[in-house]
């Protein structure tokens, strides 16, 4: 009991923080997107418009089907009837006059011996049948945005200084680009300690955005909190870089 109070006390000691940081800064001003308001805020907290540009949905993402060349016409196989020749046009002439019939028919000559057909020509090689047009999905990235809130040491506790942070991703969130958006808060450690103690670590400090950014105002059924531990690195040539420790905002389409 006396932990859990300790923890809603640092809750509600952080939301104050937040609430003051957007007063000074202006949160109302900051969702219309101002430049006097941007520019208030530090080069470390990212201004709220950025935050809305950079999670705002884009462009309609469509299945694009790529086809293959037509396939040419394969040669005739070695069952394929021959093609018939073309017969000349036959145009009606006059009507014979028949011949006299003698008083004696002289007996018909023996008809000719047919000649052996020709041997049939062995048929063309065939042509590889081409392949089927496949259909491939060309499918982006979602939208995200990758902030470095700041945690005390091995905790989920969200250090007093993230707090402007965290009041311009509210405002973001709220604003009437995003509010009819879901996204997911994804903590993400680096590569230092035990694989399943960073991923539970970033799980916890996942989960306690997401509880700042529902006590700020952002409904609880469009945040979703998944911890990624190690396994995500920005910068997978250094596994241990302190830029792999982030909580990164993903929206959901």
């Amino acid at each position: 009991m006396a932990a859990e109070r300790a923890r809603r006390a640092s809750v509600h000691g952080l939301f104050l923080l937040v609430l003051s940081a957007a007063a000074l800064t202006g949160l109302a001003g900051l969702v219309a997107g101002p430049a006097s308001a941007q520019s208030a805020a530090p080069a470390a907290a990212p201004a709220t418009r950025d935050m809305i540009e950079a999670l705002k949905p884009g462009r309609q993402r469509n299945l694009v089907v790529r086809q293959t060349a037509p396939a040419p016409a394969s040669a005739p196989g070695p069952d394929a009837p021959p093609a018939l020749a073309p017969q000349a046009a036959v145009s009606p002439g006059p009507s014979p006059v028949p011949a006299p019939v003698p008083a004696t028919v002289p007996a018909p000559a023996p008809a000719p011996a047919p000649a052996p057909a020709p041997a049939p020509a062995s048929p063309p090689p065939l042509s590889p049948t081409p392949a089927a047009p496949t259909a491939t999905a060309d499918r982006e990235e979602p939208p995200s945005l990758s902030l470095a809130i700041q945690f005390d040491l091995n905790s989920a506790r969200v250090r007093p200084e993230s707090g402007e942070v965290l009041g311009n991703l509210v405002a973001a969130l709220l604003s009437p680009d995003l509010k009819s958006n879901r996204f997911v808060i994804e903590g993400h450690t680096d590569a230092r300690g035990n694989v399943a103690a960073n991923r539970l670590l970033s799980q916890q400090r996942a989960d306690e955005v997401r509880l700042f950014l529902v006590a700020l105002g952002v409904h609880p059924a469009r945040l979703k909190a998944v911890g990624k531990g190690s396994s995500e690195p920005v910068d997978p040539r250094n596994p241990m870089s302190a830029d792999n420790r982030r909580v990164r905002v993903v929206t959901l389409e």
